[in-house]
């Protein structure tokens, strides 16, 4: 199933314009820098509303990306080399809820990560990607989906760490209750979760040595609250393990999203109107 679902991701993928110069629309963040195109097929135009964002902190990071688009079909593009060089996700904002599946993530193709976004609702869904620089002892990219049993990752080692990639939705994601989440046990690592209908998640696992800080946020339904989640003196990267909630708003600001304050040094995670956000924050 998962090369299945790579595979109709790549068949539908195409090379785009990514704002910084001459593509018109507006980028979600302040001081955007373009990126390389993908070169697997001529480049057509991105629709207005799609953009690309990278920053890079004043910490050991591979890259930090956001990706969003109302527009149908599949959006994505390079975000570099797979190269001792993991990405994982950072948010999900907007809505994954219409009458076919609608995903946003990270995946591999070829020697390079994609970002992308694919639904067919009309909505605002945006997806925020950390890439660290490592690759040690990755593991193979795992899915879980509602209705499966806890998806084993890989065994608990001292240094391995496991993150969401990707979140997807067919009615799932609608409720409060719903999430998808990776966790340990003190023996094996897992992917799963609860979810009231179609939907699920894919993971992976790599090796980072320390583990600074983790848990769960949650959000009040209404409501947008911002929590710190660690003070990042250097070399410190904070991911999703895991998020859940009613992801049915079309709204680029309604979701989870793990962001670096660069004012206060500090990693925060906002999170809004009943959803919730596992993380893990390493170095």
């Amino acid at each position: 199933m998962h090369s299945n679902h790579f595979a109709r991701k790549l068949f539908l993928a195409a090379p785009l314009c990514l704002f910084a110069v001459g593509c018109g629309g507006d980028p979600m963040m302040d001081e955007a820098t373009a990126a390389e195109t993908g070169t697997e097929a001529p480049a057509s135009s991105a629709p207005e509303d799609a953009s690309l964002a990278t920053s890079e902190q004043a910490v050991s990071l591979g890259g930090t990306y956001w990706w969003g688009t109302t527009a149908n079909g599949l959006v994505s593009t390079s975000i570099g080399t797979v190269t001792n060089r993991t990405c994982f996700l950072r948010g999900v904002q907007g809505n994954l809820k219409g009458t076919s599946w609608a995903s946003a993530g990270v995946f591999q193709y070829g020697n390079d990560w994609e970002i992308f976004v694919h639904h067919n609702n009309s909505k605002a869904l945006s997806v925020g990607v950390q890439c660290i620089n490592t690759a040690a002892n990755r593991t193979p990219v795992m899915s879980w989906f509602d209705g499966q049993a806890a998806t084993l990752l890989g065994a608990v080692t001292a240094s391995r760490r496991c993150f969401l990639m990707e979140v997807t939705a067919a009615g799932g994601f609608a409720a409060n209750s719903d999430y998808a989440r990776v966790w340990n046990d003190g023996y094996n690592w897992y992917l799963g979760g609860n979810l009231g209908a179609a939907g699920g998640a894919y993971a992976a696992c790599v090796d980072v040595p320390t583990e600074v800080a983790g848990g769960l946020k949650t959000a009040g339904n209404p409501g947008t609250f911002t929590y710190s989640l660690a003070y990042d003196p250097g070399g410190v990267a904070c991911l999703l393990t895991g998020v859940g909630g009613n992801f049915s708003t079309s709204d680029f600001n309604d979701g989870v999203s793990i962001d670096y304050n660069s004012g206060i040094r500090t990693w925060e995670m906002t999170v809004s109107n009943g959803k919730r956000g596992w993380y893990n924050c390493v170095n």
